[in-house]
């Protein structure tokens, strides 16, 4: 008997190991959480870039056998790779059973570049996003290729247009941010019994304040934009020109809300961001709020 009890434990930590065996619920992985240019970043030689490594902000949702993604990084090659050394079951010809847009800038769909004819050449993802964004992706070179070799299929999405998918449904909503070429998505992520609220980029709070409010009630978790600590941290550069709501004013902004029952995680950090090394007094005053950094491979059950 003792034998036997051995065996099936043995049996069932390897199927875990190997992604045989899901947990009960929708695994929600944090599959990067810098900003689109990376840590390190491009010609970057302060410590963080010495002394890190951290993927391009995106998601990975897990429902048993099925694999979506939101948002195609640069690090897309690198990112799937760790994902399936972490749950090797769920490799797959195409990658993905889906994927997610938010908007066009490149930290956020330049890693569909890895499904064309240069690389994997994958056949008819899901890819799933705005009119704007389906627009771009079908009118510009080399994206429209993956169209045209039907690499990916696109499949257009309106604001609140819920997608169900298995035991999942994602559902996008629009939100304001630097619209050089598309308007800009967030995500709500529901499964089996909680949801989350993705937002890795936006300018301001105030302009979905009443919807803010709701997100934040309604849901379990958000993982929201953190790009910067403060607005002191590009020096010689006008950070008006990038706007992003500081993790200072967010913090001062989500505490003058009505009371919410979302647990707030900040992702998309640039690599200037003061959070990112523990040891900083912009650190040490942070870890004493209720809010929280998320952490590379980090995973959420819903």
């Amino acid at each position: 008997m003792k034998l036997i009890l051995f065996l099936l434990a043995t049996l069932l930590v390897f199927a875990q190991r190997t992604g045989g065996v899901q947990p009960d619920g929708i695994r929600v992985i944090v599959m990067g959480i810098a900003q689109d240019g990376g840590i390190p970043h491009i010609g970057c030689s302060q410590k963080i870039c010495r002394t890190q490594h951290h993927f391009v902000s995106s998601l990975a949702i897990l429902d048993g056998d099925s694999v979506y993604l939101i948002d195609a990084t640069p690090d897309l090659r690198e990112q799937y790779s760790e994902l399936i050394k972490r749950h090797a079951g769920l490799a797959k010809e195409n990658l993905f059973d889906g994927i997610f847009l938010t908007h066009a800038h490149m930290g956020h769909y330049t890693g569909l570049m890895y499904l064309g004819k240069e690389s994997l050449s994958t056949n008819k993802v899901p890819v799933y996003c705005s009119l704007e964004m389906s627009a771009f992706l079908k009118q510009n070179a080399p994206w429209s290729l993956l169209v045209s070799n039907s690499n990916i299929e696109l499949h257009s999405i309106p604001p609140d247009g819920e997608v169900k998918l298995g035991n999942v449904s994602v559902t996008p909503f629009t939100v304001p941010h630097r619209k050089e070429f598309t308007d800009t998505y967030g995500y709500l992520i529901r499964g089996k019994t909680k949801s989350l609220v993705f937002i890795p980029d936006i300018d301001s709070w105030e302009p979905v304040r009443d919807s803010l409010v709701r997100w934040l009630q309604n849901n379990d978790l958000a993982l929201l934009d953190g790009t910067f600590y403060s607005g002191a941290e590009l020096p010689g550069r006008d950070i008006r020109l990038v706007p992003h709501p500081t993790i200072q004013n967010s913090i001062r902004y989500f505490q003058s809300l009505p009371r919410f029952k979302a647990a707030i995680y900040f992702t998309h950090l640039n690599h200037t961001n003061p959070l990112l090394d523990s040891d900083t007094p912009e650190s040490k005053a942070f870890a004493s709020t209720l809010f929280k950094i998320a952490t590379d491979w980090q995973e959420f059950i819903l």
